[in-house]
């Protein structure tokens, strides 16, 4: 296999590698330390800032850092592969949250001030990966830093939601399923063939649709992402599909403007039955005549609230179509501020993202909304 080779081996191998990256981000937010078993060689070495060494120092290390900070959610985008045989080096682009308590011990990346704030980092994973006894893991691991943000914290009305509505650690988790194949020191299934390759496409299309569907408020593709009798749950409120159009109408519509963006996507299937964690992070442009009781409610000045958090989904195949059955939607943070959208104001709206057909990525939906 080769960096430009997209055969059936080369899209199982590449699907595989893509799992690992997305397991050691699962690992390390949901603190399922021995996940980390799964990712690298045992000889590994990893380097990342200030921590590093050997693989399994390097988790020491990175529990013990992590120990006294609160929510972490480390979201990946653009994932480069060269394959080259038994090796493949890989480059994955990443965006690393994290809620630092006003009681943290001082020093270091995440010392505490006394005041709770946030801090993002951008970062690049640069991995070389070696396939051994048939199973692709890190040989080692570095990292470039590109970007530090320190802010304080300000999360609006998620300051009132319960812990339980926005992720957990360890087994407490609602995430469970996406990893429970490899617990126990079990092996995973073999490496995916050309069936599973294309129901991971198609279950990742639906989740994608969903947030086209929500930012473009193309509320007639909700059939084509949720069963009829599906349910979805945000925070504390579980809806029929009904039910959730009528509440993104009535909390999203009033915004200016939306942007779900996904990244890491976990996704275990079991026959007709999968379940998909995906991360995501919203933009809400928020104007002052948003209804003042919603998530994202209206306040004297506009303001911009971003959220991060996952989609825990189970989804069924029913007359060979992969929909969502369950959803959990789990914000894990969300910072509010002020709109400082700098030269952006003045570019007319048509160059901007639209609603509807008016929006330039009809094509990308046509076949759906015109199949009635």
């Amino acid at each position: 296999m080769s960096s430009a080779d997209y055969s059936p081996a080369a899209l199982a191998a590449r699907a595989e590698i893509t799992d690992v990256i997305y397991r050691y981000c699962h690992a390390t937010d949901r603190r399922r330390w021995w996940l980390m078993d799964t990712v690298f060689h045992e000889d590994a070495t990893c380097q990342l800032s200030v921590i590093g060494g050997s693989w399994r120092e390097f988790v020491r290390q990175g529990e013990a850092l992590l120990k006294p900070v609160g929510v972490t959610h480390h979201q990946v985008g653009n994932i480069l592969i060269a394959l080259d045989g038994d090796v493949a080096h890989t480059e994955t682009y990443l965006t690393a949250f994290h809620r630092v308590p006003a009681d943290a011990p001082p020093g270091g990346p995440f010392g505490g001030t006394g005041e709770t704030y946030d801090a993002v980092f951008g970062a690049r994973y640069i991995d070389r990966f070696e396939k051994r006894g048939g199973r692709w893991r890190i040989a080692m691991r570095q990292s470039a830093a590109e970007f530090r943000h320190y802010r304080p914290a300000n999360e609006g009305g998620l300051s009132a939601v319960p812990d339980k509505f926005r992720g957990q650690w360890g087994e407490a988790d609602v995430s469970r399923p996406v990893i429970a194949a490899w617990e126990g020191g079990a092996a995973q299934a073999e490496t995916p063939d050309l069936d599973e390759l294309a129901a991971r496409a198609e279950i990742a299309d639906v989740v994608n649709r969903f947030c086209h569907m929500v930012d473009r408020q193309r509320w007639e593709l909700i059939d084509t992402v949720f069963h009829t009798d599906g349910t979805s749950r945000f925070l504390d409120a579980v809806r029929t599909i009904p039910q959730v159009e009528q509440s993104g109408r009535n909390m999203l519509g009033p915004l200016s403007g939306t942007l779900h963006q996904t990244g890491n996507m976990l996704i275990e299937i079991d026959g007709d039955t999968a379940w998909a964690e995906t991360y995501v992070t919203a933009f809400h442009a928020v104007p002052t005549t948003a209804p003042p009781d919603t998530f994202w409610g209206g306040r004297e000045e506009p303001y911009e609230g971003v959220a991060g958090g996952r989609y825990v989904d189970r989804l069924e195949r029913r007359d060979g179509r992969w929909k969502i059955a369950d959803r959990q939607t789990l914000v894990e943070w969300r910072h509010d501020q002020p709109v400082r959208d700098g030269t952006l104001g003045e570019v007319p709206a048509q160059f901007r993202g639209q609603r509807g057909d008016a929006d330039v990525s009809r094509p990308v939906v046509a076949a759906l909304l015109d199949r009635k």
